[in-house]
């Protein structure tokens, strides 16, 4: 018989009610020197103590049970489900197993088991965990929920939409399922429908903070920013102590332009959250937007550590900006094309400032035979992501440069132009009249040859999908608005299925280019013909300033970072480059229309605004 003591002050064998909210189970006590006459009387006063509060009491009696009954699957169970509660999942893991080979079909020790899974960071396990207790209860709304969220876990998104619809059927309806299908949908691209599922997730729970923050989100990946910003600051409200919705919010009063409000956001989530690396970078990409560079890049430099960073582990440290002697450096480009392009200026200024040291640049493979042949420097090797690495004494991200550099607003360096065509790798200057492919069409002579780029690169995430968005210009109408019989079109528009667009492209006599780039060496080679590029937030944007090309550059609403905020002009490209922003959200129109008016300015020998410079 399994006896214990469960009152009075001397309690055999560690039985005791522990250190808080005691009461409960106290009153309910035996008196003195009682005996619980079955391991089923045990487990009740095990629950009695977890019901009470006392976890620390429910655990040791539990584990007293369990090795004087082994073979009690509950007593097991239960033991897990205590471990998980208290947080130490991994102890839990035996225990449910043991209950689990005791008997199978115990439903709620699959779901522990998935969840110490879960904790432990092993959505597969946890996953395997949930299919076997939906075997035995395949319409348990809790197991579908928690089984959809591995799926989301692992990315599965197709498994997770599913099995989350199952979930959302079930009964009574669980909120936290309603809301992770929302999740889902949301990954999916489908904003519109996760909207609904959030909304019924959130009539169900109405001061559910975290609903609110993810209605808000996809609020904001609808562009409903006004309604996106009344979410989150309810969510502030039910949250006072959660840094996201802040963080949220900051990204919404930033995406307004209203910077100075979004730094404030940023700060007071850091006051939450102070090592959180989103919200960090965030802070500096608004401080840079205001050309506030020494805290922007310092913010900035937080980037390396965001979910889902790209930038290699390597053994070696990073660079400091200290002296290099007789070092080599690695260099990696980090971002998008468009990145390299702008920052691979400061190679010569590395260069020079070492000039014992070796630089190696990696960079995408596309811009490697162009910049091999743009710096022919002894000292600098370029080579692809998918070469063989060099040995190498130190390393840094391309876009940390003007960090260790300590680059402001007024010490840019802006030695336009830094990428020269023809190149020449060394060996004899290619004729410019030379460098024109032979299965080109021929340009013409005598009107003015103008370049246009109006989308930016697809991505996959609907965030960045959506930036991509943002950042394009319809080709129909910019075709509608741009128009001029002394003007010669010419695509240098890459990425794209032109094959829809080929009938509009021939009505506006669009000379097709971009299809034929195999490199960045053929998209200079073309820039370097023209007399003027047009083109949205993109690399061949870069590509013309960096060749000294006059560019007008069309931007959105609230632009990236390194376009500042209200200039006409872009301190990284002086006297070549200007800036075309919407003066509302979404207004290409209006973009356009003064795009139009310039060129017909040009056109007419007025004097180009491409050398005007504004104040920042």
């Amino acid at each position: 018989m399994f006896s214990v003591n469960v009152s009075g002050k001397d309690v055999p064998r560690g039985f005791g009610r522990g250190k808080d909210n005691r009461q409960a189970a106290k009153s309910q006590d035996p008196e003195r020197g009682s005996e619980i006459p079955s391991p089923e009387a045990a487990l009740t006063w095990v629950q009695r103590y977890r019901q009470a509060g006392d976890l620390k009491a429910a655990l040791h009696l539990c584990r007293q049970l369990t090795r004087a009954h082994p073979h009690l699957f509950a007593a097991q169970a239960l033991l897990g489900s205590l471990y998980l509660q208290m947080g130490d999942p991994r102890q839990a893991l035996t225990p449910l197993q043991l209950a689990l080979h005791l008997r199978g079909d115990w439903v709620p020790a699959w779901q522990d088991l998935g969840d110490a899974w879960m904790q432990l960071g092993n959505p597969e396990e946890a996953a395997r965990a949930y299919e076997q207790g939906l075997a035995f209860a395949p319409g348990d709304g809790q197991l579908l929920f928690r089984l959809g969220s591995c799926w989301l876990t692992l990315g599965k998104l197709a498994q997770a939409i599913e099995v989350l619809q199952q979930a959302a059927a079930a009964q009574p309806p669980q909120v936290y399922a309603l809301a992770a299908l929302g999740n889902a949908l949301m990954l999916d691209g489908q904003a519109g429908e996760a909207e609904s599922w959030f909304r019924q997730a959130l009539a169900l729970a109405p001061q559910e903070g975290r609903i609110l923050v993810n209605l808000g989100h996809c609020l904001h990946l609808q562009d409903r920013l006004e309604e996106a910003a009344d979410c989150l600051q309810r969510a502030i409200l039910l949250l006072p102590r959660d840094a996201q919705p802040h963080n949220n919010l900051g990204t919404i009063l930033q995406e307004q332009n209203r910077l100075e409000a979004a730094i404030e956001a940023y700060r007071r989530s850091l006051q939450l959250a102070p090592h959180w690396p989103e919200i960090h970078y965030n802070l500096g990409t608004a401080l840079l937007t205001l050309g506030r560079y020494e805290e922007g890049w310092r913010e900035y430099e937080w980037r390396l550590q965001r979910q889902g960073a790209t930038y290699p582990r390597f053994l070696s440290p990073l660079w400091t900006g200290s002296p290099l002697s007789h070092q080599t450096l690695l260099i990696c480009a980090e971002q998008g094309l468009g990145d390299t392009l702008q920052f691979v200026r400061y190679l010569p200024l590395l260069a020079e400032a070492h000039p014992q040291a070796q630089i190696c640049l990696r960079c995408q493979g596309s811009l490697v035979e162009l910049f091999r042949g743009c710096f022919p420097l002894p000292q600098v090797q370029v080579i692809s992501e998918t070469d063989p690495l060099p040995s190498f004494d130190c390393h840094l991200p391309l876009l940390s440069l003007p960090q260790r550099l300590g680059t402001t607003l007024e010490t840019i360096p802006a030695r336009i132009p830094y990428l020269v065509y023809p190149v020449h790798a060394g060996g004899p200057q290619i004729p410019l009249s030379l460098s024109w492919r032979e299965d080109w069409p021929e340009l013409s002579q005598e009107r003015m040859k103008v370049g246009l780029v109006w989308a930016s690169g697809r991505r996959a995430h609907p965030e960045l999908n959506r930036v991509q968005r943002l950042k394009s210009c319809p080709l129909d109408l910019l075709l509608q608005h741009l128009h001029g019989p002394s003007i010669q079109w010419v695509s240098l528009q890459v990425g794209e299925d032109l094959r829809p667009l080929g009938s509009l492209l021939e009505q506006h006599q669009v000379l097709e280019l971009g299809s034929r780039f195999r490199s960045f060496v053929d998209t200079a080679a073309a820039v370097a013909q023209l007399d003027l590029v047009i083109s949205v937030d993109t690399a061949v944007a870069h590509l013309a300033g960096a060749m000294g090309k006059p560019v007008w550059v069309l931007l959105p609403f609230a632009a990236d970072w390194r376009w500042l905020l209200h200039r006409e002009d872009s301190p990284w490209y002086p006297g070549v480059m200007r800036l075309f922003r919407q003066d509302t959200p979404g207004d290409w129109v209006g973009v356009l229309r003064r795009v139009q008016v310039a060129l017909e300015e040009r056109l007419r020998g007025i004097p180009s605004q491409d050398r005007a410079c504004s104040s920042p």
